[in-house]
């Protein structure tokens, strides 16, 4: 399946480009805010000694442990969704919280 951009140039006010090169910085912000949490938080579970022992134990019960660490380190995409929302209700930028946890989904 082929995929294809389309750019069209936005004719926009000086004022309207401010205001969208703000959001996007914000977007930009609160993007890398949740990057670097979820990187920090994915750390610690792997220095644990728990995740270490893990790799000696079958498949089936490797998988059930690190889902259970995932929910203790608070590795997921709920525990990512608090951690973003102050952020976004500070901005006013509610739709923008979907966006980066997708984009953060996408990147794993």
């Amino acid at each position: 399946m082929a995929n294809y951009v389309l750019t069209l140039a936005l004719k926009t006010e000086l004022w309207q480009e401010h205001i969208l090169e703000k959001r996007l910085n914000i977007a930009r912000m609160i993007y890398n805010s949740c990057l670097s949490e979820i990187l920090k938080r994915h750390r610690k579970m792997i220095n644990s000694s728990e995740y270490k022992e893990i790799s000696n134990l079958d498949k089936k019960e490797q998988s059930k442990r690190y889902k259970e660490l995932d929910k203790k380190y608070s590795i997921s995409k709920f525990e990512l969704n608090k951690y973003v929302k102050p952020m976004t209700q500070k901005f006013n930028m509610k739709s923008l919280l979907i966006k980066v946890i997708i984009l953060l989904e996408r990147k794993n």
